[in-house]
């Protein structure tokens, strides 16, 4: 096994000064969040700034995960039928739109997303995050918008693919984004704070498409779905523009006592000058085993997670709630389960430092789940049902543990930037593969889909149980050789990023 290759020829570092280690203005610098002044000063400022980041992050990926999602509520309501038929939907005359092409209408949304993911990445680390943000969600606001004037499948596919195109400017950024302003161990509660409004956009798009669903108008339903689901987000990402904050060390709009908070904590873990994107960082990205070790966790659960979004609505109707009102109805309740289990394995992570284990854990049982839903009869509705409540939690609650242990093990800000661009391209093949897990042919019981997501369950829980177990061992490894991290120490990451001989992974 291949082990801190960049860092053999290192000698074993000294506590300060030395270049494995913060300079010491910084460590001073540092020093001051213990004081007693600061203490509370820092409760101060983290109210201010979970106020300003949080709830408008949650909000953007509300509607983005509304926005590339709402397919699948709109299919109910005619989407899919003829372009001549009461409907007004897509497919030719009065045709509906056969199995294949509707998982190209779910599938082409990833193939956008995938294709600027590494660019979305990249383009916070270049231009100021706010305008980035802005940029990326008025983007796919307009993207939407315009699948309501779709006439025909090729339209549709068009808007499906831009609004992949600019979700992956904004979405997959903000992890790295977050990672500026919060500690590594703070991170998993507030990538939850980011991914958890998937859930709720999941029980709140069932909610808004059945209450469309009694809109008596000329207009076919599934238009106003579309309408009314982007056009307040492209109203809150011209707000992005004023509201949210660049980075700690620039354009922060913090002053006084609370700008120097936001400089000492950007610098406590560890220190980076952030100058010009590197050669060599950008090279260690593609080279980095344990990158592709993550994405490799990361491509069954988009699997899973793509095959919620695109199909719980179908597989619920064809559970018995054949009514699309009901059916729309009924995903809230697994949805709502999610966001608590979410909240609770992403502070648990964070508690307790460790990310693999609580998704080992969450994907044990969503194997359970899923080899229940292929295996109860048609009969056992409630059975089933609940196993769905239990199987979309555990798969939901994977998403911020997953997203924040990638984060947590890129050593710089190029490296984190770069990489989790490359991680989540490389993770969304997954998102592309689990459009085509469910086909109306497998209707109504779907075995061969929950199979498969009990599969993708089982690989997610052996790569994470491995990853975290490679991981401590390295650690143990880096503890022998160079001697255990100076407590309360900033680590120089601004070469060697996590090659630094005292730089620790997240297990």
């Amino acid at each position: 096994m291949g082990t801190d290759n960049d860092i053999t020829h290192l000698e074993d570092p000294s506590p300060h000064g030395d270049g494995n280690y913060a300079p010491d203005e910084v460590q001073k610098e540092i020093t001051h969040l213990q004081d007693p002044e600061w203490v509370a000063a820092q409760k101060r400022y983290m109210r201010k700034l979970n106020l300003i980041i949080l709830p408008t992050i949650s909000l953007l990926y509300f509607f983005e995960y509304l926005d590339r999602g709402n397919v699948a509520n709109a299919k109910l309501y005619g989407l899919d039928s003829g372009h001549d038929s009461a409907q007004g939907g897509v497919a030719p005359g009065l045709q509906k739109l056969t199995s294949r092409q509707w998982q190209l209408v779910v599938m082409i949304f990833y193939v956008g997303l995938v294709l600027c993911q590494v660019p979305g990445c990249i383009g916070y680390r270049i231009f100021p995050p706010s305008k980035w943000i802005a940029f990326g969600v008025c983007g796919w606001a307009i993207a939407s918008m315009l699948q309501c004037v779709a006439f025909n499948l090729s339209g549709l596919l068009a808007c499906r693919v831009f609004i992949g195109v600019f979700e992956g400017f904004f979405g997959t950024g903000i992890v790295y984004y977050l990672s500026l302003w919060y500690h590594r161990a703070e991170l998993g509660v507030r990538v939850f704070w980011f991914l958890g409004p998937t859930a709720i956009a999941g029980a709140f798009g069932g909610l808004i498409a059945y209450g469309i669903g009694h809109i008596k108008s000329s207009t076919p339903n599934w238009k106003w779905l579309f309408l009314i689901e982007a056009l307040p987000c492209f109203c809150l990402g011209l707000f992005c523009l004023y509201w949210l904050l660049d980075r700690p060390l620039k354009n922060s709009r913090f002053s006084g006592k609370d700008q120097e908070i936001a400089e000492a904590r950007y610098h406590s873990e560890s220190f980076d000058k952030t100058g010009k994107i590197q050669k060599k960082h950008l090279i260690w990205v593609f080279t980095d085993w344990r990158l592709y070790v993550q994405a490799a966790i990361y491509v069954p659960t988009a699997a899973l997670l793509s095959s919620i979004s695109g199909f719980l609505p179908t597989i619920i109707s064809n559970l018995g709630y054949k009514e699309p009102t009901t059916a729309n109805l009924m995903t809230v309740p697994p949805y709502a389960c999610s966001f608590v289990i979410m909240f609770l394995a992403s502070w648990l992570s964070d508690r307790y430092r460790t990310r693999g284990i609580p998704i080992v854990i969450l994907m044990s049982i969503g194997t359970i789940a899923y080899a229940l839903l292929a295996t109860l009869p048609e009969a056992q509705l409630r059975g089933k049902y609940a196993c769905v409540c239990i199987a979309v939690a555990c798969v939901y609650a994977t998403y911020p543990p997953t997203h924040a242990w990638a984060a947590n093990n890129f050593g710089n800000e190029t490296k984190r930037a770069v990489g989790m661009g490359y991680y989540t391209a490389i993770g969304n093949l997954g998102s592309i593969a689990g459009t085509f897990v469910y086909p109306a042919t497998d209707a109504p019981q779907f075995k061969k889909g929950h199979f498969i997501c009990m599969g993708l369950c089982i690989a997610t829980a052996l790569l994470s149980a491995g990853n975290s177990a490679v991981l401590a061992w390295l650690n143990r490894y880096r503890d022998r050789k160079y001697g255990k991290p100076v407590p309360g120490a900033s680590i120089d990451v601004t070469e060697l990023a996590d090659n630094s001989p005292q730089f620790r992974f997240m297990t």
